[in-house]
């Protein structure tokens, strides 16, 4: 399975340290210390299964505190959100259409503490009578603004273990190395010709521009155009090129070399991963 570019790190979040010529991304060794960190964090959403995202926020950043480490916990954190959770609007109604209905109902009287409980234990009813199931005035509350992103609730939570978790975010700091890429040229040769096939399928899926030289015997060279090759550097095309690091995973043999347009680098540097 390859992620999409919600399960990619943003700018902000990637650790990187240029040494001579090459950029090494961080990764994070699978000690005591961090698989603590990731165990800690996947607990915690998995106790606010079925809460609002802006309360597990809170909690995530209650985490974070003052802690020197606070951009890894939040990688961490943002690589289950994307990767392992799901986030969706709960409301008995369509949030749009169960504010219209609700403002009607207000128009009509003297705005009250007691007029506004009256209005959804009315409307409750009236849904419920609708939709044949039962619902009550706090579903209401609650799904009112339900379509705000802080609001959504997390409806699934496919908990990894901590060593799965480690290796997700280092390979997603693997992939950060590529988001301003100028040249990417991969090797495969000897591979199996089912995994040729599942190479050029995901060059296609990401719209990458390469050249392909070679034959299914011998071997393919892919030359990969990256994003800060074209007139203006493309944000979305560096997250295309970025995706495609997992997708390599599935060829056996292959080789990779990259040219790698960094700022604040005085020439082209090449990923230490």
């Amino acid at each position: 399975m390859i992620s999409g570019d919600r399960a990619t790190l943003p700018s902000d979040l990637l650790l990187h340290r240029p040494r001579g010529e090459t950029l090494h991304p961080k990764r994070l060794p699978l000690d005591e210390a961090n698989c603590a960190i990731a165990a800690q964090l996947i607990a915690l959403f998995q106790r606010h299964q079925g809460e609002a995202q802006g309360v597990l926020n809170e909690q995530l950043q209650a985490l974070e505190g003052d802690h020197t480490d606070y951009r890894i916990k939040r990688g961490l954190a943002h690589i289950l959100r994307a990767s392992f959770s799901t986030f969706e609007p709960v409301s008995p109604l369509d949030p749009v259409q169960l504010r219209e209905r609700v403002f009607a109902l207000a128009s009509a009287t003297i705005p009250s503490p007691a007029a506004a409980t009256d209005h959804l234990d009315r409307l409750a009813l009236a849904l419920g009578q609708e939709l044949d199931q039962e619902i009550t005035a706090v579903d209401l509350r609650q799904g009112l603004y339900a379509d705000l992103k802080e609001n959504h609730r997390l409806t699934s939570f496919e908990a990894p273990t901590p060593a799965a978790l480690i290796h997700r975010y280092n390979l997603a700091q693997v992939q950060g190395v590529f988001y301003r890429a100028s040249q990417v040229v991969m090797n495969l040769h000897r591979n199996d010709p089912g995994e040729y096939k599942l190479m050029f399928r995901y060059l296609k899926l990401f719209r990458l521009m390469a050249y392909i030289e070679g034959d299914a015997d011998h071997g393919f060279t892919i030359t990969i155009d990256g994003p800060t090759s074209l007139f203006k550097a493309s944000t979305r095309y560096g997250l295309d090129m970025a995706k495609l690091i997992p997708a390599i995973l599935h060829v056996t043999r292959w080789s990779l070399v990259a040219t790698l347009q960094w700022p604040g680098a005085r020439s082209p540097l090449s990923p230490g991963c």
